[in-house]
């Protein structure tokens, strides 16, 4: 394989990174995917960096977040612009269709951070993307109670 094409693979390819406690994302970071391995009974937060059009990031679980875990996606405070906002599909593990809920912020929305508590299980994800004004954001959340995704202000 030529030496052009073997950067074009390896270009291609999503860059994964592992957190398990705190982070702020960079600015230079975006296209990252986020595996959220953490399953304490604690709160992380991971920091979005300023807006910027086309910034986008995704957030997955990997490990099954404890009972009383948390883990919070947080507008940078710092940034002035731009709030989250989208809709986040929270499914109920083993239940019926009745127990699919919707986290939403519409656009008159003013929300600085998502929350996911309690059990989220292994393949929930948050995709977010930068419009260059606010946040994004789009996913499903597999959980063992109703709402454990919420936006907050």
């Amino acid at each position: 394989m030529s030496r052009v094409a073997r950067a074009a693979r390896v270009a291609s390819r999503q860059r994964p990174e592992i957190i398990t406690g705190n982070k702020t994302i960079a600015e230079a970071e975006t296209g990252e995917l986020y595996l959220i391995n953490y399953n304490t009974a604690a709160t992380i937060n991971v920091t979005l960096p300023p807006v910027r059009e086309g910034a986008y990031f995704r957030f997955q679980f990997m490990q099954q977040l404890a009972l009383n875990g948390q883990v919070n996606i947080v507008k940078n405070a710092a940034d002035a612009a731009g709030v989250l906002k989208g809709t986040i599909v929270n499914v109920v593990y083993a239940a019926s269709s009745n127990d699919t809920t919707l986290a939403t912020n519409k656009d008159g929305g003013s929300a600085t951070q998502i929350e996911m508590v309690d059990d989220i299980h292994v393949g929930s994800y948050i995709d977010i993307y930068c419009d260059g004004t606010n946040w994004q954001a789009s996913g499903v959340i597999i959980a063992d109670a109703r709402n454990a995704v919420t936006f907050d202000a």
